[in-house]
This record gives C-alpha cells, sequence and structure tokens, in this order.
C-alpha cells in the first residue's frame, strides 16, 4: 500500500512537470571554490566543473575577468593570456537543460600578478675602486632569490638580495654571466639570463701637477700628461685661462700648451682630460703656470 502511493505521487509529479514542461532540479555545485593565481602575460587555463558531470551552458552574471581572458561558454573553461594585473571579481553561473532543469552560482576571485622581469645589463667594474651594484628586478611576487654563476676574482655576489660588492684588482675585458632569479609566488616564476660583465682598466688620470714658468717673446711648450683610461684623450680648458699667446691643439688630442707668451703674470687654469671609454672617465687638475 506505501509503495503504492509513493508510485501515484511520482506519476503525479511527472504529470505536472509534463504540463509545466519541465521540473527544476537539486542546485548545481560549482568547483573549484577557488581559482589559482595567473601571471600577465602567461598562458592561463582552468576548468570549471559541476557535480552533473558535463552539458553545462556557463555564463558571467556580474563583474568581468582580465583583460585577455574568456570564459568558454559551453565547456567552462577560462583560458587566455592575461594582459592585466590586479585581482578581479565576478560571479559564474552553470545551467543545464533537459526534464530537468539545474543551475548553480559562485562567486571568484582571480589574482593575476605581475611578470617577472630581470634587466638585461648591469654596469661594468673598474680596476681598483669598490663596486656595488643590484639585479634589476621587478614584478613577480617577493621575496626573491637569486643564483649566478660566472663572476670573476674580486667580486662579490650576494645571493639574498642580488647585490654586487668588492674591488677588482685586476681588468677584464668581458664576460658572460648567467643570471637567474625565482619570484615566491604560486605557481613561481623562474627567469633566466645571460648578462655581459667588464672589469674595466684604471679611469684616465692627470699626472702632471706643475708647469715650468715661461718667459714673455720665447716660445713655449710643455705637455699635461695623462695616464689609464681609454685612448685616444681629449683636453680641454674648463676654468681660468692659459697665458695671452699659449692655447690647446686644435684637436685637443693631447695636452700640449704652447705658443709664444705675450704676457707676464701668475696664470692659474683647470685643465680636463676625458677618455674614449663609454661612459667615458675624465679628470682635471688645477695648475698655475707663470710667465716671466
Amino acid at each position: 500500500m506505501i509503495r503504492s502511493s509513493q508510485s501515484m505521487k511520482l506519476v503525479l509529479l511527472l504529470a505536472l512537470c509534463a504540463t509545466i514542461g519541465a521540473c527544476e532540479g537539486p542546485l548545481l555545485v560549482i568547483l573549484p571554490t577557488t581559482l589559482p593565481d595567473g601571471i600577465e602575460g602567461s598562458s592561463y587555463s582552468q576548468a570549471l566543473m559541476t557535480d552533473a558531470g558535463g552539458g553545462e551552458d556557463w555564463q558571467i552574471i556580474s563583474g568581468s575577468l582580465p583583460l585577455g581572458l574568456v570564459l568558454e561558454r559551453s565547456s567552462g573553461f577560462i583560458a587566455g593570456v592575461p594582459a592585466e594585473t590586479g585581482v578581479f571579481s565576478f560571479s559564474v553561473v552553470a545551467s543545464q537543460g533537459g526534464f530537468t532543469i539545474r543551475s548553480g552560482e559562485r562567486s571568484f576571485g582571480l589574482t593575476i600578478l605581475p611578470k617577472l622581469t630581470l634587466g638585461a645589463t648591469i654596469d661594468a667594474a673598474r680596476q681598483n675602486e669598490p663596486y656595488s651594484e643590484q639585479l634589476d628586478v621587478n614584478g613577480g611576487t617577493p621575496p626573491y632569490s637569486y643564483q649566478l654563476v660566472g663572476l670573476p676574482g674580486g667580486i662579490i655576489f650576494n645571493d639574498t638580495d642580488g647585490t654586487f660588492s668588492g674591488t677588482p684588482t685586476q681588468p677584464d675585458s668581458g664576460r658572460t654571466i648567467r643570471a637567474t632569479v625565482s619570484d615566491s609566488g604560486v605557481p613561481p616564476q623562474v627567469v633566466t639570463r645571460d648578462l655581459f660583465f667588464e672589469i674595466k682598466p684604471p679611469a684616465v688620470m692627470i699626472t702632471t701637477t706643475t708647469l715650468p714658468d715661461g718667459t714673455t717673446g720665447i716660445f713655449y711648450s710643455q705637455e699635461v700628461m695623462a695616464v689609464a683610461g681609454f685612448t685616444p684623450y681629449s683636453f680641454a680648458i674648463t676654468a681660468g685661462v692659459l697665458p695671452n699667446g699659449l692655447s690647446l691643439p686644435t684637436n685637443r688630442r693631447t695636452g700640449v700648451i704652447s705658443g709664444i707668451p705675450t704676457q707676464a703674470g701668475s696664470f692659474t687654469f683647470t685643465i680636463e682630460v676625458t677618455d674614449d671609454d663609454s661612459p667615458a672617465s675624465m679628470d682635471a687638475r688645477e695648475i698655475t703656470l707663470v710667465i716671466n
């Protein structure tokens, strides 16, 4: 009798559903409950699914995905290459038609992390001068971890903060060093780059400290000497003036001060030398020249 009663209820329910065209079933349970982070500029793919096991129609009903990502309506995949960073909140609805209609909603927050980048260059060191430099790292999720191979002697690399230090005692015309940086994101980002590293010889330096006196009316020629750096050099008077009648060469490639002085007196000037390095090194010296 009980079984007959239950059968009668089922028949009545089916008849009612047939009259209205469909019946509403239990809510769909959307999974996963959270989404993994994405990385700017990197391919992203994450499937949404329900306890129904497929055949759902998917839509975003509020909020939006990051630029570059789309929700595939028939499969429930969120896919694409995100082109912006931040946290993006949105809600989706999954629905399943047929004789029994089922639907479900879930809200998500999707985080797109900045792309981890490593600069392509580092400054050169210079022989016998203290050196301090740091890898140019941006984006990703700090803190970072570092690895580096190939450094010459005299330079120390700190793998906790990506800094270089030391005072090299020998020049090095250039070598390739390999730097690898990893961040703390999930998933972690790793970037490796080969960098050119050079230890330049000492900067150009003026060695002349004084010049001999000259005499009016008598030809005078003396050279302000410079060493180190990269030749050819370029000389210039940057402060004060030379005695009347004296000058540097027109091409300024040497520090020769020459001519026939026409005026007696004490003349103080600053001479500067610049070498052919890039960027150039320079030195300057204040000199007093007496013309009797």
